[in-house]
């Protein structure tokens, strides 16, 4: 892989872009590539379809965008906002998930307070149409724990290399690794797409604004 960030024995991110297949262009067909997620030696993107094992490929426009929108979610203090007990994100959602009234408005407000987190803390919510692995980033004190379950694909017969975990990654290490990669892809990204697109290059512009002021 061109571009590693971190110990792939413990956290790290890799990518490298390649030729878009469906000749897409700007900013969208130039971020073509694979991406992987590796903990603890395992990429939690990597998934088997037709019995054939997949890297992820896709526009890595949305993990990118998705990242920069909702770093400040992701390492701040966004707790989930339902009262249930769990201790993970995945035992937080399951108990929200138990939730019942015979108030109809209760029942709405309840799904839109979870879904709403969800959108800032997943990144399935920006796939685009991809086969994502479905990972949460929850901070926990010093700590942000990454947590993924993909059940989801099952029905669509997409079995993912390692469905379903759970990690601790102390927030001063998640963070060199994410803002090395953010700042890493932008930078390549941006040279990669024509000047005259001016709009692309307004939106790498922004991109870097959202994380400027939560870089280590």
């Amino acid at each position: 892989m061109d571009n590693n960030f971190g110990n792939p024995n413990k956290f790290a991110i890799q990518y490298t872009f390649l030729s878009n297949p469906h000749n897409e262009k700007g900013i969208v067909g130039e971020s073509w590539g694979v991406f992987k997620l590796l903990i603890e030696g395992k990429d939690i993107c990597q998934y088997t379809i037709d019995n054939k094992n997949t890297d992820y490929n896709w526009n890595l426009i949305y993990i990118l965008e998705w990242l920069c929108e909702n770093m400040q979610y992701l390492i701040g203090y966004d707790p989930f906002p339902l009262p249930v007990q769990g201790e993970s994100t995945l035992e937080l959602i399951e108990n929200a998930d138990d939730f019942d009234s015979d108030e109809e408005d209760e029942i709405y407000l309840w799904y839109q307070a979870k879904s709403s987190w969800l959108f800032k803390h997943s990144w399935f919510c920006n796939r685009g149409g991809s086969f994502l692995s479905n990972v949460y980033f929850r901070r926990e004190q010093e700590n942000v724990e990454i947590s993924w379950n993909n059940d989801f694909y099952r029905e669509k017969e997409i079995i993912f290399a390692n469905p379903r975990g759970i990690r601790i990654i102390p927030k001063t290490e998640f963070k060199l690794v994410i803002f090395n990669f953010l700042n890493d892809i932008l930078l390549k990204l941006e040279e990669k797409v024509p000047a005259d697109l001016i709009d692309d290059k307004n939106k790498i512009t922004e991109l870097y604004k959202k994380i400027k002021l939560l870089e280590p």
